[in-house]
């Protein structure tokens, strides 16, 4: 990795090449692996100049808008490009000028939070906007409810559509927020392979979201569960925010766990647990993220415990 960190980042052409070649083979899974060529540009941004990381930016832009063009237009094409290199870009110039991955991960988590309040005053609700091209969905929801039904749960297409437009906004926020995220944390990684090794696993395990997030989390907890009680439905824009968050606190529930083991506090079965349970039991790890706002779980059980691993 620290050969092609410092290929790439030797020449601002190298990094365009090699955020265009990473883009095009991203393209067969976009948006799962668009976190790879943005991680390129964080990875040029953190090691060269901004100038470097935009001319990155452009290369892996190219592919994305040209692979997109004939399905949603050149306009749609760019578009999507922009969304998906912008906030990397973005949070990048955050983690430069702060020097902390916490620092980021703050700032990213609130613009994500305040985007899903953005799109639905401009857009409304997402019931409104999408159920008209829930028709259009029907047999890509036919074969969802038909393996549902393997695995013994009964849904209608209707339903998974109705289910599926109703956390759309909340979805596309948290998805955007992970995609940032991921951008980071491989860019800062493949740059402490390169300048400085360790310089990543310590600023993961430090990682947290602060208290202004959690009382976010807590006070827009406290308005669904008012607005349930009162009329008998939550407030959708409050529980769209706590779907963001919930997704944030699970980043910092899986960095506790890591500053845990890097202090030797618990092996690493411990650490496999965590993981599985972000299938089984991924509320579970909420909590326990949002709990070490207060808590301070590193601080308390990790501190002089042991060498740094994991």
């Amino acid at each position: 990795m620290k050969r092609l960190a410092e290929w790439l980042t030797a020449r601002p052409a190298r990094g365009f090449l090699g955020a265009m070649i990473l883009a095009v083979l991203a393209l067969v899974a976009l948006p799962v692996l668009a976190w790879i060529p943005a991680a390129v540009v964080v990875l040029v941004l953190l090691a060269t100049s901004s100038t470097a990381a935009v001319i990155a930016a452009l290369g892996a832009a190219l592919p994305i808008a040209w692979g997109f063009s004939p399905t949603i237009g050149l306009p749609g094409g760019v578009a999507l490009a922009a969304a998906v290199l912008a906030p990397p870009y973005v949070a990048g110039t955050a983690l430069v000028s702060s020097r902390s991955l916490s620092f980021a991960f703050q700032a990213a988590t609130l613009v994500a939070c305040g985007l899903v309040l953005l799109v639905r005053l401009v857009l409304g609700d997402p019931m409104g906007v999408l159920m008209p091209m829930i028709d259009a969905l029907l047999p890509a929801l036919e074969e969802t409810a038909r393996v549902l039904a393997r695995l013994g749960v009964e849904r209608t297409p209707e339903e998974i559509g109705e289910a599926s437009a109703r956390v759309a906004w909340a979805t596309g926020a948290w998805m955007l927020l992970l995609h940032t995220m991921m951008s980071l944390f491989a860019g800062l990684w493949a740059f402490s392979a390169m300048r400085e090794p360790g310089l990543f696993g310590r600023q993961f395990r430090e990682m947290r979201l602060g208290t202004l997030a959690a009382w976010a989390a807590a006070a827009a907890l406290a308005a669904s569960f008012v607005t349930q009680l009162v009329s008998g439905q939550a407030w959708r824009p409050a529980e769209d925010v706590l779907f963001v968050l919930a997704g944030a606190f699970l980043l910092q529930a899986l960095a506790v766990v890591h500053g845990l083991r890097g202090a030797g506090t618990i092996g690493p079965a411990l650490v496999a647990v965590a993981y599985g349970a972000l299938l089984l039991a991924p509320m579970a790890l909420v909590g326990f993220g949002f709990a070490d706002t207060w808590v301070r779980f590193r601080e308390r059980f990790g501190a002089g415990r042991g060498p740094s691993q994991g």
